[in-house]
């Protein structure tokens, strides 16, 4: 049997400017039409309104799922059945979007697209912490000479707004990292957009769930477009 969306249900404003929540419920139909309600899945998205989304044109992005461990205790793993669902859906969705992905060993990208999910319950989303030991063993940020260590961490703009925000294990998170916001001096990057679909990765999940979920932070963000190149008058 095959789970289709039927509903999308707009949430208010999670906060003024920075982000609306969505929730796509799921049904799925067996041959004795009994129908089995899926998991509700809440999509948020967050933005830096100070950020220009229009310095931005081409991208780059491992080709892995991170899993987010918890600080201690054991991680509840969810599924990785559904990885390259995701990473697939989150490229073809800014490539819809007009942006470009480049190799960044021949390119430095506009922007690094950065996907994970959580391996535990409440997770504390927006905190900053030290990226690289999480992300660095993807060889695509030698666009920056110097070169990154795990002393560097991550801003997320909203944090001073939205606080601490926690996420159950299986919640999908797609990062935003323009390359321009490196701070060599402070030893950070600062994430400009943030996509987030709940418990996504949990019980119940199908490919065309987690791309309406995926499709759905787009679709809250039509900032995200790329500027169309202006043609030269001869």
């Amino acid at each position: 049997m095959t789970a289709t969306p039927n509903t999308w249900r707009r949430a208010r404003g999670f906060l003024p400017l920075l982000g609306l929540a969505g929730a796509l419920a799921v049904t799925a139909c067996g041959d004795d039409d009994v129908v089995n309600p899926l998991p509700v899945v809440n999509v948020f998205t967050f933005r830096d309104t100070t950020f220009d989304f229009n310095t931005l044109n081409t991208f780059s992005m491992p080709d892995t799922v991170v899993h987010f461990l918890p600080v201690s205790g054991t991680p509840i793993e969810p599924t990785r059945a559904f990885d390259q669902v995701a990473l697939d859906r989150v490229r073809s969705d800014f490539i819809a979007r007009g942006y470009t992905e480049v190799d960044p060993a021949v390119e430095t990208p506009s922007f690094v697209v950065l996907v994970g999910a959580t391996a535990h319950a409440n997770f504390d989303a927006y905190v900053s912490y030290p990226w690289y030991g999480v992300w660095g063993f993807w060889p695509g940020w030698g666009w920056y000479a110097p070169g990154f260590d795990a002393s560097w961490g991550i801003v997320y703009p909203w944090y001073p707004v939205v606080g601490v925000t926690q996420y159950d294990v299986g919640t999908l998170v797609v990062n935003l990292i323009p390359t321009a916001s490196v701070d060599s001096v402070n030893k950070t990057v600062s994430s400009a957009w943030v996509g987030v679909a709940t418990g996504l990765l949990n019980t119940g999940v199908t490919s065309e769930l987690i791309s309406a979920a995926i499709d759905q932070m787009f679709i809250q963000s039509p900032y995200l477009t790329a500027p169309v190149p202006v043609l030269s008058k001869r």
